[in-house]
């Protein structure tokens, strides 16, 4: 009796332990899942800011190439319009023309 006693003793002082390791690394494992948590949301945040900021960035450039391509067009009717006042203007006319010699 004594000898099973003294074995039941030890396998509860095992379970004991056993069951305080499981708690102890259950209660790790959460701290370590929440530190995880806690970097993932920063992480999160910071992409999200990273996010905006390219958007913001890829509306600015657009807003510019928008601009370019109106003042192109602009250039271009521009140069259009002056190209034919150059040719209007450098065309002769009549009294610039030099009266024709009288053949002998």
């Amino acid at each position: 009796m004594m000898k099973e006693k003294n074995w039941l003793t030890w396998l509860t002082v095992l379970a004991l332990v056993v069951g305080f390791a499981a708690m102890g690394a259950s209660v790790w494992l959460s701290a370590q899942a929440a530190k995880q948590t806690q970097r993932n949301s920063q992480l999160a945040g910071q992409l999200y800011q990273a996010s905006r900021t390219k958007s913001q960035e890829a509306s600015s450039v657009k807003k510019r190439l928008d601009k370019l391509a109106s003042d192109n067009s602009s250039l271009k009717k521009k140069n259009h319009r002056l190209a034919k006042e150059t040719r209007h203007l450098s065309r002769p006319t009549r009294t610039c023309q030099q009266p024709a010699r009288p053949r002998d």
